[in-house]
C-alpha cells in the first residue's frame, strides 16, 4: 500500500499527462467545447440578454433553451476570466480521469439547476455564468480522486482529497475564508460586492457533484471489496 500522497498524486497527474500527450482533443473534447462556447459568447452581440437564465421568459415565453445556454454567458471579462480558469482547470482533469462521470454530472446539473431556480426562486429570477457548475465539478473531481485512492489502496490520496473537499465545502458555505478566489487573485470583486457570499447555485452544483461522485464511490468500494474477497479465496 502506498502511503506517500505526493507519489499518489503524481500517479494521477501522470495519467492525465499521458492522455494529454496521446490524443488531447479526443480525451478533452467536452472541456474544449465548453471553453470555446463560453469564449464565443463573450463576442456575440446581446448574448447575455438572449441566453441568460430568466425564469419569466422561460415559463411565460417557453424559452427553455436558456436552461442550457445560461452557464455559457458572463456579465464581464472578470467574470469570464475567473470562470474559464476554474472551468478549464477542474473540468479538464475531471474529464481526463472519468469523462462518463463528468458528462453525467453536467446533464444532471442542468436539470437540478433549472428545477431549483424555477421552483424555489422568485418568478423574475435572472442568473448567468458557469461558477455553479465549476463548484460541483471540483467536488466531483475530488471524489473521483478518492475513488482512485480506494482502487489503488492509497490512504494518503483518500485522506488529503477528503481534507481538501472539507475545506472547499466550508469555504463555499461561508465558514472558511472571507474572500473569493478572484478577489485573492486580482484584488477585484466580480459582482461589485466584495467578500465571500454563499451562493445557492454553487451549493446545488456541489450537491449534484456529490450525487454523481457517490455513485462512483460506491461502485469503487464494491469492486474493492469483491477484489479482496477473491484474493482471500485464492
Amino acid at each position: 500500500m502506498q502511503t506517500d500522497f505526493f507519489a499518489a498524486l503524481l500517479n494521477v497527474i501522470r495519467l492525465v499527462w499521458l492522455r494529454l500527450n496521446h490524443g488531447f482533443v479526443s480525451h478533452s473534447w467536452v472541456t474544449i467545447f465548453l471553453v470555446a462556447a463560453v469564449t464565443l459568447c463573450m463576442f456575440m452581440p446581446d448574448a447575455v440578454n438572449a441566453m441568460k437564465f430568466d425564469s419569466h421568459q422561460i415559463l411565460t415565453q417557453g424559452e427553455w433553451w436558456r436552461v442550457v445556454t445560461s452557464p455559457l454567458v458572463h456579465s464581464s471579462w472578470d467574470h469570464y476570466t475567473w470562470n474559464v480558469v476554474v472551468l478549464f482547470a477542474s473540468s479538464l482533469v475531471c474529464e481526463q480521469i472519468n469523462r462518463r462521470a463528468f458528462i453525467k454530472y453536467l446533464s444532471l446539473m442542468l436539470v437540478m439547476n433549472a428545477a431549483y431556480k424555477l421552483v424555489f426562486l422568485p418568478a423574475d429570477h435572472i442568473s448567468l455564468g458557469f461558477s455553479g457548475f465549476a463548484s460541483g465539478t471540483f467536488v466531483l473531481l475530488l471524489i473521483l480522486i478518492i475513488c482512485e485512492g480506494m482502487r489503488t489502496r492509497d490512504i494518503w490520496m483518500i485522506a488529503v482529497s477528503g481534507f481538501i473537499l472539507l475545506l472547499f465545502s466550508s469555504h463555499e458555505l461561508g465558514y472558511f475564508g472571507s474572500h473569493t478566489g478572484w478577489e485573492m487573485l486580482s484584488g477585484r470583486s466580480i459582482d461589485g460586492a466584495p467578500g465571500k457570499k454563499t451562493k445557492p447555485a454553487h451549493i446545488v452544483g456541489m450537491i449534484t457533484g456529490c450525487i454523481i461522485g457517490s455513485g462512483y464511490l460506491l461502485a469503487t468500494a464494491i469492486k474493492t471489496k469483491r477484489s479482496k474477497c477473491q484474493q482471500g479465496g485464492e
